[in-house]
């Protein structure tokens, strides 16, 4: 296995399934603003409708916390990431992957913590999935990693 984490040139070749990734990065960006500002005004989720008892027995305590992952990572992070993929910066593809795989982590916890799920919860883990694979073979393509 082989990293080269700055390729030669700053810009790197962008693959039309990019294009996909940037699609994700929006919707999920463009979603997870306004949840995780609600959910800092007011860490009980009551402005979102859900029940406090959901995040009290967590190590969270309130959704405090999450919101600001929320707002940082899977809302300001993926937007500025929708912007580096689509000016072809050449750590597009790793940022790529490393917030496909947060937001893999984060509906995982999702998915353990609370008692229920919701159809959005599936959709943004395929969306997570689906930047990890591109993330993958965009890399792979751009010679900044080499797996086989």
């Amino acid at each position: 296995m082989q990293l080269h984490i700055v390729p030669e040139r700053r810009m790197v070749d962008r693959p039309r399934y990019a294009w996909l990734a940037v699609a994700l990065e929006l919707v999920t960006g463009v979603a997870a603003i306004p949840v995780g500002l609600s959910f800092i005004a007011d860490p009980t989720g009551a402005g979102m409708q859900l029940p406090p008892g959901w995040i009290e027995a967590t190590p969270f305590g309130s959704y405090l916390v999450p919101g600001i992952y929320l707002l940082l990572m899977n809302g300001f992070g993926m937007l500025l990431l929708a912007t580096l993929t689509a000016r072809r910066h050449w750590a597009a593809p790793w940022l790529t992957g490393v917030l496909g795989v947060g937001l893999i982590v984060w509906i995982l916890v999702q998915l353990v913590v609370m008692p229920e799920t919701m159809v959005l919860q599936w959709l943004f883990l395929a969306a997570g999935l689906g930047l990890g694979f591109i993330a993958l073979f965009w890399l792979r393509r751009t010679s900044q990693l080499t797996l086989w």
